[in-house]
């Protein structure tokens, strides 16, 4: 039976001489590897359907070797973002985060598969500046997993006063000087500033900001660590934290 699902390619692999599988997440139906017949031919039907950031409307039936994509139809390819290297590390890294997890409900997935194409609308088309984007989509990634890491106050005491704040990873939260163990890592007020002003802005405006310099990477690299320590993944952002 033919299910019909508007999906967005994770990843691909060779399959035989002419086929490739593809790693696709939908709504419906999670994530789920299908294989496009034939897609490697000159003249391929559903040649963009084996490329990755690819969003669009996917066909699948049940075939003996398990599901067959049998038609596919664009809504959006984001093929610009493979002629900026900068823009493909950033994009590459958001779908490597969706491959790392597993959602615990419909809502949380449906949460998740809006926000990455809000990321990576955002990173195509959007002129912002490098990893914006990503540090954003890992702190709103975060509040749907229900770990919210910013917080305006330490997660312990409640002190507002934050003379050096502190990053908890085995709780994932913000705790002040008074309240640290052994287990915390400092944050610098930079990367928290960073961390509150893009928790604040929404994607189509984060054109519009100017962190400061450095900020962002600092941001990013305590993103990943709580990322990891949550969903227990390595994260392998080629070109980004390497």
């Amino acid at each position: 039976m033919a299910e019909r699902v508007q999906a967005i390619v994770i990843k691909s692999s060779d399959k035989k001489e002419k086929d490739k599988n593809i790693l696709l997440f939908s709504i419906e139906k999670g994530k789920f590897w299908a294989t496009l017949k034939g897609v490697k031919s000159a003249n391929a039907k559903m040649k963009l359907a084996q490329s990755p950031f690819c969003y669009g409307e996917f066909v699948v039936e049940n075939g003996k070797a398990g599901q067959i994509v049998t038609s596919f139809e664009a809504i959006e390819t984001f093929h610009e973002i493979a002629d900026d290297i900068d823009k493909y590390f950033e994009a590459i890294a958001i779908l490597e985060a969706v491959n790392s997890i597993e959602f615990s409900t419909i809502s949380e997935r449906a949460s998740v598969f809006v926000l990455v194409l809000k990321a990576l609308k955002a990173i195509c088309f959007g002129k912002n500046k490098n990893l914006y984007v990503l540090d954003k989509f890992f702190i709103e990634l975060f509040k749907i997993s229900g770990f919210p890491l910013f917080s305006e106050k330490c997660s312990a005491c409640g002190n507002k006063a934050f003379d050096k704040i502190f990053v908890n990873y085995s709780v994932g939260e913000l705790v002040c000087a008074s309240c640290k163990t052994f287990d915390v890592e400092e944050f610098p007020k930079t990367a928290y500033l960073a961390l509150k002003v893009l928790g604040n802005t929404d994607f189509e405006k984060l054109s519009t900001l100017k962190l400061a310099q450095g900020s962002e990477i600092v941001l990013l690299r305590t993103l990943v660590k709580d990322f990891e320590c949550h969903f227990d993944k390595n994260l392998k952002l080629m070109g980004i934290l390497s």
